[in-house]
Protein backbone atom coordinates (compact mmCIF):
# COMPACT_ATOMS: atom_id res chain seq x y z
CA UNK A 1 0.00 0.00 0.00
CA UNK A 2 2.85 2.21 1.02
CA UNK A 3 4.41 1.44 -2.46
CA UNK A 4 1.30 2.35 -4.52
CA UNK A 5 0.87 5.82 -2.80
CA UNK A 6 4.71 6.60 -3.71
CA UNK A 7 3.58 5.37 -7.35
CA UNK A 8 0.58 7.74 -7.61
CA UNK A 9 2.60 10.58 -5.73
CA UNK A 10 5.97 10.48 -8.78
CA UNK A 11 3.47 9.68 -11.25
CA UNK A 12 1.46 13.13 -10.14
CA UNK A 13 4.81 14.96 -9.71
CA UNK A 14 5.39 13.41 -13.43
CA UNK A 15 2.30 14.91 -14.89
CA UNK A 16 2.19 18.07 -12.54
CA UNK A 17 5.95 18.91 -14.58
CA UNK A 18 5.08 17.70 -17.90
CA UNK A 19 1.97 20.46 -17.53
CA UNK A 20 4.49 22.97 -16.48
CA UNK A 21 6.90 22.37 -18.99
CA UNK A 22 4.42 22.27 -21.70
CA UNK A 23 2.84 25.57 -20.56
CA UNK A 24 6.62 27.32 -20.57
CA UNK A 25 7.51 25.98 -23.90
CA UNK A 26 3.85 27.52 -25.15
CA UNK A 27 5.11 30.84 -23.93
CA UNK A 28 8.74 30.72 -24.99
CA UNK A 29 7.28 30.30 -28.67
CA UNK A 30 4.97 32.96 -27.89
CA UNK A 31 7.77 35.37 -26.77
CA UNK A 32 9.71 33.92 -29.45
CA UNK A 33 6.80 34.50 -31.92
CA UNK A 34 6.45 38.47 -30.95
CA UNK A 35 10.23 39.17 -31.19
CA UNK A 36 10.08 37.68 -34.32
CA UNK A 37 7.40 40.25 -35.61
CA UNK A 38 9.47 43.39 -33.46
CA UNK A 39 12.25 42.46 -35.61
CA UNK A 40 10.48 41.95 -38.99
CA UNK A 41 10.87 43.78 -41.82
CA UNK A 42 8.32 46.71 -42.12
CA UNK A 43 8.90 48.10 -45.74
CA UNK A 44 10.84 46.81 -48.96
CA UNK A 45 11.70 48.86 -52.18
CA UNK A 46 13.56 48.42 -55.86
CA UNK A 47 15.00 50.98 -57.69
CA UNK A 48 16.11 53.04 -55.12
CA UNK A 49 17.73 56.50 -55.66
CA UNK A 50 17.63 58.97 -52.73
CA UNK A 51 19.39 62.64 -52.61
CA UNK A 52 19.97 64.42 -49.51
CA UNK A 53 20.84 68.64 -50.04
CA UNK A 54 22.48 70.48 -46.88
CA UNK A 55 20.88 73.96 -45.82
CA UNK A 56 21.77 75.69 -49.00
CA UNK A 57 19.89 73.05 -51.05
CA UNK A 58 23.23 71.85 -52.98
CA UNK A 59 23.39 68.26 -52.96
CA UNK A 60 25.31 66.39 -50.08
CA UNK A 61 25.21 62.69 -51.38
CA UNK A 62 23.40 60.32 -53.31
CA UNK A 63 22.56 56.71 -52.27
CA UNK A 64 21.53 54.34 -54.85
CA UNK A 65 20.88 50.26 -54.70
CA UNK A 66 18.60 47.82 -56.47
CA UNK A 67 16.67 46.38 -52.93
CA UNK A 68 16.44 47.75 -49.96
CA UNK A 69 14.35 45.63 -47.06
CA UNK A 70 13.92 48.06 -44.15
CA UNK A 71 13.58 47.20 -39.99
CA UNK A 72 11.40 48.28 -38.01
CA UNK A 73 12.83 47.69 -34.58
CA UNK A 74 16.14 50.04 -34.98
CA UNK A 75 15.44 52.08 -37.67
CA UNK A 76 17.88 50.37 -39.93
CA UNK A 77 17.98 48.73 -43.82
CA UNK A 78 19.72 45.98 -45.72
CA UNK A 79 20.74 47.53 -49.58
CA UNK A 80 21.99 45.19 -52.21
CA UNK A 81 24.88 46.41 -53.81
CA UNK A 82 24.69 49.92 -52.78
CA UNK A 83 26.37 52.99 -54.80
CA UNK A 84 26.98 56.27 -52.75
CA UNK A 85 28.05 59.03 -53.93
CA UNK A 86 29.84 62.24 -51.51
CA UNK A 87 29.90 65.31 -53.28
CA UNK A 88 32.29 68.37 -51.62
CA UNK A 89 31.78 72.37 -51.09
CA UNK A 90 34.55 72.79 -52.83
CA UNK A 91 33.57 71.24 -56.53
CA UNK A 92 36.31 68.10 -56.16
CA UNK A 93 35.13 65.66 -58.09
CA UNK A 94 33.13 63.40 -56.01
CA UNK A 95 33.54 60.17 -53.91
CA UNK A 96 31.68 57.40 -55.35
CA UNK A 97 31.90 53.91 -52.75
CA UNK A 98 30.53 50.54 -53.77
CA UNK A 99 29.78 47.33 -52.31
CA UNK A 100 28.04 43.73 -52.67
CA UNK A 101 25.72 44.75 -49.55
CA UNK A 102 25.75 47.34 -47.24
CA UNK A 103 23.61 48.30 -44.24
CA UNK A 104 22.09 51.52 -42.60
CA UNK A 105 21.61 52.31 -39.18
CA UNK A 106 19.46 55.15 -37.47
CA UNK A 107 18.05 56.36 -41.28
CA UNK A 108 21.36 57.14 -42.95
CA UNK A 109 23.54 58.24 -40.05
CA UNK A 110 25.90 55.52 -40.57
CA UNK A 111 26.41 53.13 -43.29
CA UNK A 112 28.25 50.33 -43.37
CA UNK A 113 29.26 48.77 -46.47
CA UNK A 114 30.26 45.33 -47.21
CA UNK A 115 32.37 42.61 -49.34
CA UNK A 116 34.31 44.46 -52.61
CA UNK A 117 34.21 47.74 -51.15
CA UNK A 118 35.72 50.36 -53.67
CA UNK A 119 35.87 53.96 -52.81
CA UNK A 120 36.93 56.06 -56.21
CA UNK A 121 37.77 59.88 -56.67
CA UNK A 122 38.01 60.36 -60.39
CA UNK A 123 40.46 62.93 -61.49
CA UNK A 124 40.11 66.43 -61.21
CA UNK A 125 41.50 69.64 -61.28
CA UNK A 126 42.51 69.35 -57.61
CA UNK A 127 43.51 65.97 -57.02
CA UNK A 128 44.62 62.35 -59.04
CA UNK A 129 42.22 59.53 -59.70
CA UNK A 130 42.10 57.63 -56.63
CA UNK A 131 40.89 53.97 -55.77
CA UNK A 132 40.83 52.78 -52.29
CA UNK A 133 39.75 49.06 -51.91
CA UNK A 134 39.20 47.52 -48.69
CA UNK A 135 36.42 44.29 -47.27
CA UNK A 136 34.32 46.52 -44.60
CA UNK A 137 33.84 50.19 -44.46
CA UNK A 138 32.25 52.15 -41.72
CA UNK A 139 30.77 55.58 -43.46
CA UNK A 140 29.29 58.59 -41.43
CA UNK A 141 27.58 60.82 -44.45
CA UNK A 142 27.28 63.97 -42.50
CA UNK A 143 30.96 64.03 -41.69
CA UNK A 144 32.30 62.76 -44.70
CA UNK A 145 34.23 60.44 -42.43
CA UNK A 146 35.08 56.75 -43.38
CA UNK A 147 36.72 54.47 -41.48
CA UNK A 148 37.51 50.68 -41.28
CA UNK A 149 40.12 48.40 -39.64
CA UNK A 150 40.58 45.44 -42.30
CA UNK A 151 43.30 45.53 -44.62
CA UNK A 152 43.35 48.46 -47.30
CA UNK A 153 44.58 49.31 -50.57
CA UNK A 154 45.50 53.23 -51.86
CA UNK A 155 46.13 53.36 -55.90
CA UNK A 156 46.76 56.70 -57.32
CA UNK A 157 49.47 57.69 -60.02
CA UNK A 158 52.68 55.65 -59.96
CA UNK A 159 51.73 54.73 -56.24
CA UNK A 160 50.28 51.72 -54.22
CA UNK A 161 50.05 51.69 -50.54
CA UNK A 162 48.45 48.42 -48.40
CA UNK A 163 47.69 49.21 -44.97
CA UNK A 164 45.77 47.59 -41.91
CA UNK A 165 43.20 49.87 -40.94
CA UNK A 166 42.71 53.16 -42.30
CA UNK A 167 40.33 57.10 -40.97
CA UNK A 168 39.33 58.80 -44.40
CA UNK A 169 38.36 61.94 -44.03
CA UNK A 170 36.58 62.38 -47.63
CA UNK A 171 35.57 66.24 -48.13
CA UNK A 172 39.38 67.21 -46.58
CA UNK A 173 40.91 64.43 -49.21
CA UNK A 174 43.00 63.12 -46.41
CA UNK A 175 43.49 59.64 -45.48
CA UNK A 176 45.26 58.15 -42.19
CA UNK A 177 47.03 54.67 -42.41
CA UNK A 178 46.15 53.17 -39.37
CA UNK A 179 48.93 50.63 -39.16
CA UNK A 180 51.69 48.05 -41.20
CA UNK A 181 51.36 50.39 -44.14
CA UNK A 182 53.92 49.49 -46.70
CA UNK A 183 54.20 51.76 -50.28
CA UNK A 184 55.12 51.18 -53.77
CA UNK A 185 56.35 53.76 -56.56
CA UNK A 186 56.74 53.49 -59.81
CA UNK A 187 57.92 57.17 -61.80
CA UNK A 188 56.71 56.03 -64.74
CA UNK A 189 53.30 55.75 -64.24
CA UNK A 190 53.31 58.97 -61.79
CA UNK A 191 51.14 61.98 -63.83
CA UNK A 192 51.02 65.41 -62.06
CA UNK A 193 48.40 67.40 -60.92
CA UNK A 194 46.87 69.68 -63.22
CA UNK A 195 45.33 73.28 -61.84
CA UNK A 196 42.99 75.38 -63.18
CA UNK A 197 43.52 78.80 -62.61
Amino acid sequence: MIMTKKYYFLNALLLLLAIVSFFGWYQFKANLSAAKTEVGIDAFATGIDGVQFDELGQKQGELQSPKLLHFVNDDSSVLTTPLLTLYSKDNKAPWSISSQTGKTFNGTQKIDLIDNVVIHQPPGAQNQDTIITTSLLHIFPNQKLANTDKPVTLVQSGVKITSVGMNAYLDQKHVTLLSQARGFYDPNKAQPIHSVS
